[in-house]
């Protein structure tokens, strides 16, 4: 599995749709995925024993994610045992849409990737999109439009600065425990 928490870059696309893995992280996901990969057996494709190779989903928020080709089976998992109480009907549209979307994307020799129709469609990538943000999650990869992930950071770090101090220093830490802000009034 491969452990890349926290991994953030600005990538520039290409006239076809193509982003190119940076080196660092291409090194760091090829040593990684090619021993899984080897390790996989039968059910992995030939490509990704050759190059780095995903699967494109359509993900959560307008977000595409690439699952290594070890850890797609935790995806498709997770649509055919879904939780308990959802509504089977709504699983199986979602599980459809998901499969209908789902490409096996291997890199060029040049360490590019092209980001599906489909999938750009999904994530309203259109022509006028030139970056995209590449985000390293546990066990894949997330593509975003850049200005949808400063968004989310932006809120993140609000939510960060309500409980940093409770959680992370150590000499100023509340005595109390967490106590959430008074909202704002309007004057």
């Amino acid at each position: 599995m491969v452990r890349l928490f926290g991994y953030q870059e600005v990538l520039s696309l290409d006239a076809r749709g193509r982003f190119r893995l940076p080196d660092e992280l291409s090194g760091l996901l090829f040593s990684e995925l090619g021993r899984a990969s080897r390790s996989a057996g039968a059910s992995a494709a030939p490509a990704a024993y050759e190059r780095l190779a995903f699967y494109f989903v359509p993900g959560t928020r307008r977000r595409i994610f690439l699952y290594p080709t070890p850890n797609i089976d935790l995806a498709v998992r997770s649509f055919e045992q879904p939780p308990a109480g959802m509504p089977p009907e709504v699983v199986r549209q979602a599980r459809d849409y998901f499969y209908n979307h789902m490409r096996f994307v291997d890199a060029d020799k040049q360490n590019r990737l092209l980001i599906p129709e489909a999938l750009r469609r999904h994530a309203e990538i259109g022509e006028q999109v030139q970056q995209i943000a590449l985000v390293a999650q546990n066990y894949w990869l997330t593509l975003s439009r850049s200005e949808l992930v400063e968004k989310e950071m932006a809120e993140n770090l609000g939510a960060f600065e309500q409980v940093a101090a409770d959680l992370l220093d150590p000499v100023c830490r509340p005595t109390r425990g967490f106590v959430p802000p008074e909202p704002e009034s309007d004057r």
